[in-house]
């Protein structure tokens, strides 16, 4: 019992001076870029010495980043395009729901869970497909609902850097074995290695 009460005094004296410090509502917007190779493969081309992943265009994902923030709660959207080796268009919107953390006005730390929607496009004929993670098996949409209780639950964390009315950070999301059409399935929540996370970078301008 007394174990309990230090860790929830602790919690409270973390969180209670920055929920205090904290503007009632922050939102922010702006462009962000993720590199698609996962942790790992970056993990064994550095081994290798092997850096040229990073200047070929075709390894990024490009899009936009939106943040509501309420004292520290916080949601965050992230919509983002790029080209698979197959003539596709990959078309992700990750919403996640979490905490919101500024250090002194100077650096913000988050942390979020939610889905990660995902579709694709043939560049050629303008259809849209789903792709099954696991075997890469192609099916024909006939309505987007499917691919939103099929989408991977994510995990996002944040890193920014306040730069006056800009933020600039660094972000990591990791894809679970979660998924809606598994509800019941939450044990896939933690199923999740930390190599196949992928890192990102964010701009933001700060509306308000």
């Amino acid at each position: 019992m007394k174990r309990k009460f230090l860790v929830t005094l602790l919690v409270v004296c973390v969180l209670l001076p920055a929920a205090l410090s904290a503007a009632i509502v922050d939102l922010s917007l702006g462009a962000t870029a993720q590199y698609k190779p996962t942790l790992g493969t970056i993990k064994a081309s550095a081994d290798a010495d092997d850096f040229s992943g990073f200047s070929k265009f075709e390894n990024y994902a490009l899009g936009a980043d939106v943040r509501l923030k309420l004292l520290i709660a916080e949601v965050d959207l992230v919509g983002m395009f790029s080209q698979t080796t197959d003539d596709y268009t990959k078309i992700e919107l990750l919403t996640t729901a979490g905490i919101s953390l500024d250090l002194l006005g100077f650096a913000r730390l988050g942390f979020g869970l939610g889905p990660n929607w995902i579709i694709e496009m043939n560049n050629d004929t303008g259809d849209f497909i789903m792709r099954e993670k696991e075997t890469n098996k192609i099916t024909t949409l006939d309505n987007f609902g499917d691919t939103f209780i099929n989408s991977p639950v994510a995990y996002r964390a944040t890193v920014d850097f306040n730069l006056g009315g800009l933020m600039l950070g660094l972000n990591y999301t990791l894809e679970t074995q979660y998924t809606f059409k598994n509800a019941q399935e939450v044990n896939k929540l933690f199923e999740a290695k930390m190599d196949d996370g992928k890192f990102g970078v964010s701009l933001l301008f700060s509306l308000f």
